[in-house]
């Protein structure tokens, strides 16, 4: 979760912490609480109970709570099953578990043609699971 010097842990903010106003870090940030403003670090994790209602921008972003705002992640967003995004996102890989609720619209750099044209397409391979 912490392989590089960067995702170090430079905040944590706890499920009954709230914050109004934007928050910074060269880290990685956890966030469990609550923030009005926008939020920018190297790693932005939210938690279950993590509530964010402004912008995040960083490197990889997760959601495990719920956002209302832009999502910005130059290399990867990931919406866990319990995680709630209400905004737009810009990232190049994108990631939502099944029980993951997003609303908005995505553009994804640098993911494969942006032509338009039909190419030299690749084979994508599913595996669809029934859930009982």
């Amino acid at each position: 979760m912490f392989h590089r010097k960067a995702d170090r842990l430079k905040m944590v903010l706890g499920e009954y912490a709230r914050i109004t106003g934007n928050v910074e870090s060269t880290g990685a940030v956890f966030i469990d609480g609550a923030i009005r403003g926008n939020v920018e670090g190297a790693k932005v994790i939210l938690g279950e109970h993590g509530c964010v209602d402004g912008d995040i921008k960083a490197g990889t972003i997760i959601i495990g709570g719920t956002v209302t705002g832009r999502l910005d992640g130059t290399e990867k967003v990931e919406i866990k099953a319990t995680g709630r995004v209400a905004g737009d996102i810009e990232t190049r890989i994108l990631v939502i578990a099944a029980g993951g609720v997003f609303n908005g619209n995505v553009r994804m750099e640098g993911a494969g043609n942006s032509s338009g044209e039909c190419g030299d397409g690749k084979v994508v391979e599913f595996l669809v699971k029934e859930q009982s």
